[in-house]
């Protein structure tokens, strides 16, 4: 059997029995749900809708890659990150990271490449991640709004720095791990 084969997604189908939105928030929403396995048997099943959102990797001309530090209240502490950022509604991927990069870094890209996309945490968040290369960074002209909810310090990072601060975990946000490891071969 081919596992990349649509026929053997039959024997893994769960249906969904039950759904109950048990809390709606301002970014997720968390259900607690039912779902009847290919067996027959019905099973909880937690999980989280997310909107989903937009990574970048933007690459100055000389080769430094522009980083965001900031906050991050889950964890009690701030990390290094590429800029990123949820989607809004009927938001395109790419329009979002055009709108993330700007607002965070002050930055604006002339080229953007979509590199893939990726599932957060599949096993009880639906979150999808569009990952992008930009380069050919100009500082933007015509930045209108922030976020006034981030405080956010840039840094500039060579590939050499970078591999050091991965290496020292220094860097250890998934998502940018992921987009520095296809552009940068870390792994």
């Amino acid at each position: 059997m081919n596992p990349f084969d649509s026929d053997s997604d039959l024997a893994l189908t769960e249906k969904t029995v039950r759904s109950q939105v048990v809390y709606e928030g301002r970014v997720v929403t968390v259900h607690q749900d039912e779902a009847e396995l290919p067996d027959g048997k019905v099973r909880p099943r937690d999980f989280i809708k997310h909107p989903g959102g937009v990574v970048a990797l933007p690459i100055l001309n000389d080769g430094r890659v522009v980083f965001v530090r900031q906050w991050r209240y889950a964890l009690g502490h701030p990390l290094l990150e590429l800029p990123a950022g949820k989607l809004e509604p009927d938001e395109t991927p790419l329009f979002a990271i055009q709108r993330e990069l700007a607002e965070e870094t002050g930055y604006q890209a002339k080229n953007w490449e979509e590199l893939t996309y990726i599932y957060t945490s599949p096993g009880f968040c639906n979150e999808k991640l569009w990952l992008y290369k930009a380069t050919g960074l100009h500082e933007a002209s015509d930045v209108t709004t922030t976020d006034d909810e981030e405080n956010i310090q840039l840094f500039y990072l060579t590939p050499e720095e970078i591999k050091h601060r991965v290496r020292d975990r220094t860097i250890i946000d998934a998502k940018t791990l992921c987009l520095l490891g296809l552009e940068f071969s870390l792994f």
